[in-house]
């Protein structure tokens, strides 16, 4: 079982993981920061500079260190989600002071964010979650970085993978169908554990039965933790003017005749037939000699429908 990250105390979202970068960058050497941020910028960033014998204007020092730079950062940890107003209130803020004066904008993007080539702003850098890991696994494959940096890098390494910014989301969770694939089908449900956990931001269920993901990954409508499977509740969930609590009203009333647990979790989905319905074109295999889960998994609906076995989803 996976320990903890480091950072598991630290708020949620985006000032979890800037706090988190941040307490990385402040505990480890100076050179270090300036070496990722270069190379995840992919821009020659110097951050001290070194000068033997600097002229000065009365006498000539043997040598010099000095810095003269201001770096703001926006972090974002959702995809698509920089504004074009709040980048351009930034940048109006660098002033001018310092002679190295730039606006970071780290987000999970796999490509260039729109807003970054409306303002084409040359202080303005684009940092995608993606590169700056590269960076640091760079770092620790090549680099000798002291136990402690290593151990923080990995640390901030294993956040960014927690919260799911280091590449396209994984927003369809495959669940073990041995009978739900064929329940799914006539009733348009998936219940399960009552409390049973599964990551939030989900968009699409998909079934895994005889060694393969099935073709049909329906979309998720309604999901509700801890339902009553009992007539009664059907008729409550009918007086609420929540379109949600209607939808959840319908499925325990189709649940009914076949459960009889006290309380189930519900996943209301889209019908076989529904447009809101993905269609693999063929199902994805799995030949390993162990199942490809036996809990649940989580994949990207893009690389789901591009995939022939469950080799391509690794």
């Amino acid at each position: 079982m996976a320990k903890a990250p480091l950072f598991s105390t630290y708020r949620a979202g985006e000032n979890r993981v800037t706090s988190s970068m941040l307490a990385v960058f402040e505990r480890i050497d100076f050179s270090l920061v300036e070496s990722l941020l270069s190379a995840a910028a992919e821009s020659d960033l110097r951050l001290l500079r070194f000068a033997n014998q600097v002229t000065g204007p009365e006498s000539v020092p043997d040598a010099e260190i000095s810095a003269d730079f201001r770096y703001l950062f926006e972090v974002k940890t959702e995809f698509d989600s920089l504004a074009v107003d709040q980048l351009r209130a930034h940048l109006r803020a660098l002033d001018g002071r310092y002679s190295d004066e730039r606006l970071f904008a780290l987000t999970p993007d796999i490509q260039e964010p729109a807003a970054i080539r409306e303002i084409d702003d040359e202080r303005l850098v684009w940092v995608s979650f993606r590169s700056l890991a590269e960076a640091m696994w760079t770092q620790l494959e090549t680099a000798l970085p002291s136990e402690r940096e290593a151990f923080l890098l990995r640390e901030l390494l294993r956040l960014l993978e927690e919260e799911q910014l280091l590449g396209y989301p994984e927003e369809v969770v495959v669940v073990p169908a041995r009978s739900a694939y064929d329940e799914y089908l006539q009733l348009h449900l998936y219940m399960c554990q009552a409390h049973r956990s599964f990551r939030a931001g989900l968009s699409y269920l998909g079934f895994y039965r005889d060694r393969r993901i099935e073709k049909l990954i329906p979309r998720i409508l309604v999901r509700r933790q801890d339902v009553e499977l009992s007539a009664a509740n059907a008729d409550r969930l009918r007086t609420s003017t929540d379109p949600d609590d209607l939808l959840l009203a319908d499925a325990v009333e189709r649940a009914l005749p076949f459960h009889d647990e006290p309380s189930v979790q519900i996943f209301v989905l889209s019908a076989p037939d529904s447009p809101e319905t993905l269609s693999l074109r063929h199902a994805v295999t799995h030949s390993a000699p162990s199942a490809w889960t036996q809990n649940q998994r989580y994949v990207n609906s893009a690389a789901l429908q591009e995939a022939t076995t469950t080799d391509d989803l690794t």
